[in-house]
């Protein structure tokens, strides 16, 4: 009789233990599913409309800014196709070093400092004979911001040995575009090993530049936000001029495009900030989280990608 009711029991617990590991089994598979639908509906929201996610990082203010872009030289020394700098349709015109000096501190007095990065470019900045002094003004003010000095390399082998010290001096990063020129870059990077300089091509150096159009609207009657949310300049960066702040290049340089063209797009005192009414960092991030008048003009969503060097001057390489 113990014997029966012993053996009863351990079956008991041989039959329980296999219906929990069934259970377990089970919640496993349950849980991983869930995972898997969570993953999936991620990915889904994420590719839906150019991804959503994305556009609600376009509308929401950071923390503080990513990138300060500045024109050394507005003009360049290549003559690229639909550059959103309009730089090949830019007369010789340089930043005054003097009034950079005081935009720059007024700057860091706003932002106490911190900023990502500052991207010195034109144009083509080394057409500014002055450019390594720009090196020494972004330092004084910003001592932990990264400094890109933005160029197509042409200019770079002229250099003497003044500009190679600026830039292991204020720890400027060299960032070339590998454009379908005629450049020495073995001579460059050794210049940049013998000065210690970090050199960082912007695409594969093994691979020559290629662009997207910047398609303008010249009716401007595009939906300002639907351009903007897509807009990979959005949110990402400012353009600082003369006291003036732009939220992307098209409409600190759009002048250039409308004297060529003699065309009006344009720019109303509600596309760009100006440093002497600024207030607070807020003012800024703020600003640069939301579409502006201007966006109108734009028609980001009809870009195509072009070879990039064109001797043509035409509005056609514009327009839609």
């Amino acid at each position: 009789m113990k014997i029966s009711v012993i053996k009863r029991w351990i079956l008991s617990l041989v039959k329980n233990r296999r219906q929990h590991e069934k259970m377990e089994e089970k919640i496993n598979y349950l849980e991983n599913k869930i995972l898997n639908l969570e993953s999936e509906k991620i990915s889904l929201i994420n590719n839906m409309g150019g991804g959503i996610l994305n556009k609600v990082k376009k509308v929401t203010p950071r923390p503080f800014l990513h990138g300060i872009s500045v024109h050394l030289a507005e003009h360049c020394n290549l003559n690229c196709f639909s550059c959103d700098n309009f730089s090949q349709l830019a007369k010789e015109g340089y930043y005054k070093i003097e009034d950079f000096d005081s935009d720059m501190q007024k700057l860091s007095d706003i932002t106490n400092g911190i900023v990502e990065q500052f991207y010195l470019v034109g144009g083509e900045p080394l057409l500014n004979k002055n450019c390594k002094d720009y090196f020494y003004v972004v330092r004084k003010y910003f001592k932990k911001s990264s400094i890109w000095l933005i160029t197509n390399g042409i200019l770079l082998p002229k250099q003497d040995n003044a500009f190679w010290r600026a830039c292991c001096d204020n720890e400027v990063t060299i960032r070339p575009t590998k454009y379908p020129i005629k450049v020495d870059w073995e001579y460059i990077k050794q210049k940049c090993k013998d000065y210690n300089i970090e050199l960082s091509f912007f695409n594969d150096e093994n691979v020559e530049k290629t662009s997207f159009k910047t398609a303008l609207n010249l009716k401007g009657d595009s939906d300002p936000f639907d351009n903007f949310v897509i807009c990979h300049r959005a949110n990402c960066r400012i353009q600082i001029n003369n006291g003036i702040i732009y939220p992307c290049p098209v409409v600190a340089n759009v002048k250039y495009f409308n004297e060529y063209f003699n065309q009006n797009l344009e720019v109303s005192r509600f596309d760009y900030l100006k440093l002497s009414d600024i207030k607070h960092y807020n003012d800024i991030l703020s600003f640069i989280s939301k579409p502006v008048p201007f966006c109108r003009y734009c028609a980001i969503s009809k870009m195509d990608t072009r070879p990039w060097l064109r001797s043509k001057k035409s509005i056609d390489e514009y327009i839609i």
